[in-house]
């Protein structure tokens, strides 16, 4: 139901006169805050991020990001996600984006101890220029630990360009325990 709602809305700005190519390659770095909300433990955090994306040729990129976070009660999270993309053209301002990849979570707790889990992602999503500064985003991943059990993702954002070069935006990704929001400060290079 999310994901159709997204589309439709996507598909609806596309159209806009005047909105700029999309961009594979970029540097960001985060501001964000993280809720996990397990039936065991809750923590609230606030931590950074670095990300990026490269284009390998005209039909695929890979992405990579880091996120920390210092959580209460002593609890260090630390993200890692590496990825490879296709994109595809739906129509002149809107792109349809696959993704596989894989994903490292850690959690260390202070005096208690750490665990890590990996897992494989695979997703599919949207991206939409809407006008000439404005991009908004959206897609859900499918993550399988190594524990054995999986979980979906659902995540949605805006990019903001200030000027060719540089952007601000907001993410937000929503897992089964895990709520992520972010706050960006984009640079693309070509």
């Amino acid at each position: 139901m999310v994901r159709s709602i997204i589309l439709t809305v996507l598909v609806a700005f596309s159209a806009s006169a005047g909105a700029q190519a999309l961009s594979y390659n970029y540097i960001q770095g985060s501001y964000g805050r993280v809720d996990l909300d397990g039936s065991s433990f809750n923590a609230d955090g606030e931590g950074l991020g670095i990300s990026g994306s490269i284009a390998i040729n005209e039909d695929f990129h890979i992405t990579g990001e880091y996120q920390t976070a210092d959580m209460d009660f002593g609890v260090d999270l630390t993200i890692i996600e590496v990825t490879l993309g296709y994109h595809t053209t739906i129509s002149e301002n809107l792109d349809l984006v696959a993704q596989i990849g894989y994903l490292d979570f850690d959690v260390d707790a202070a005096g208690v101890g750490s665990a890590d889990d990996n897992a494989l992602l695979i997703g599919v999503g949207v991206r939409a220029a809407v006008a000439h500064n404005v991009e908004l985003s959206g897609g859900i991943d499918y993550i399988d630990f190594d524990r054995g059990d999986g979980e979906m993702r659902a995540n949605a954002g805006f990019v903001m360009g200030l000027t060719d070069e540089l952007a601000v935006g907001f993410k937000a990704a929503f897992w089964d325990d895990v709520n992520i929001y972010q706050f960006n400060l984009r640079y693309y290079f070509e």
